[in-house]
């Protein structure tokens, strides 16, 4: 039996069949038991081991805690439809455009479901290609995003006061325009101030497309969310902060119909096709050129290749119907549980 990954208080493994997983846990579990015993004489014996899920096909990323694959059996019976589920990837996230959601997932299943390389590679350059050719639909390359104070609150590092971007536009030091009272004179550069954590503040994505409408449109406001997409527009706005104007590469706005005027930026949603697919081409030792040119180059990065040769020799040894990819990161388990499995 084979260790393949394990993450916090989980582990898997490369078994045989439903029934035998069940056997396994048992037996390792009494013999966990045996090394660490209940000398505190709680009324239950404080380790557990517990056969969650059992997957038919499983895909392991080369970072931690990213893993997709398809459940077949779950929380002590088969499924009647078996189940695909992932973590840790872009997909899950609500801030992902409709088109990273349904590029990611499309190869994730593609991938665990045993597609070949030239298989899905051809999927990931037919959409890359549609995106730079302007085919996309601009709906699916719009990102939704929360008015966060975080991000749109700073603050005076000499008296403490706080005020909102969109303030700041027309106000070059802390007090220029004076407080609501009439009396606060600070005088510190708004150039030097800092968000509420004390960080160095950062105007860049959907921030930019904000203060560009606030600028731009007088009567426009936001609730607590907004859209906003990344753009070619000759379109500028103030940096708040510096006072430099910058060029407006993000808008932002309320409806999608708001958008339809635009161009979205090809070249930078096309490159997210290749970096949304990232995870699954390191972890298979892919060439990520072969994306933008539908083929594998003649000399494929030998970081790459030499990174994950170990991999492939692993995979060699699996059946075509047992397909589990082995994440680097394998090694990583926490002991002593992965000795344990790997005794059976």
């Amino acid at each position: 039996m084979k260790v393949v990954y394990g993450h916090t208080d989980s582990i898997f493994v490369q078994i045989d069949s439903i029934e035998r997983a069940k056997e396994v846990i048992k037996e390792i579990e009494m013999e966990v038991r045996e090394h660490f015993p209940n000398i505190l004489d709680l009324p239950t014996h404080p380790i557990s081991l517990e056969f969650e899920k059992y997957y038919s096909a499983l895909g392991v990323g080369t970072t931690k805690n990213r893993n997709a694959g398809t459940i077949v059996w779950k929380d002590g019976k088969n499924l009647d439809k078996p189940e695909f589920t992932m973590t840790g990837f872009v997909a899950k996230r609500v801030s992902a455009t409709p088109l990273e959601k349904e590029v990611q997932t499309k190869i994730l299943k593609m991938w665990v479901e045993g597609n070949s390389f030239t298989e899905i590679n051809s999927y990931l350059h037919s959409i890359y290609k549609a995106i730079l050719d302007n085919n996309v639909d601009f709906r699916k390359l719009i990102k939704r995003s929360r008015i966060n104070e975080s991000r749109f609150m700073v603050r005076c590092d000499s008296c403490n006061r706080k005020y909102s971007l969109k303030d700041l536009t027309k106000m070059r030091v802390c007090g220029e325009n004076e407080g609501r009272d009439g009396t606060h004179k600070c005088g510190e550069p708004v150039s030097k101030f800092k968000t509420l954590e004390n960080k160095r503040p950062s105007i860049s994505s959907g921030v930019v497309g904000v203060i560009s409408a606030w600028q731009n449109n007088q009567n426009m406001t936001f609730d607590d969310s907004y859209l906003y997409m990344k753009v070619n527009t000759k379109e500028t706005y103030i940096n708040p902060l510096t006072k430099q104007e910058r060029i407006a590469d993000y808008v932002a706005g309320n409806l999608e119909k708001e958008f339809e005027k635009y161009k979205p930026d090809t070249l930078h949603y096309a490159e997210q096709v290749v970096k949304k697919a990232k995870p699954i081409y390191l972890a298979m030792g892919w060439d990520l050129l072969a994306i933008k040119t539908g083929k594998k180059t003649k000399k494929p990065n030998r970081l790459v290749v030499n990174k994950y040769e170990y991999r492939r020799k692993i995979q060699s040894k699996f059946s075509t119907n047992e397909r589990i990819y082995i994440s680097m990161e394998y090694g990583k388990c926490r002991r002593p549980f992965k000795t344990y499995f790997e005794d059976y």
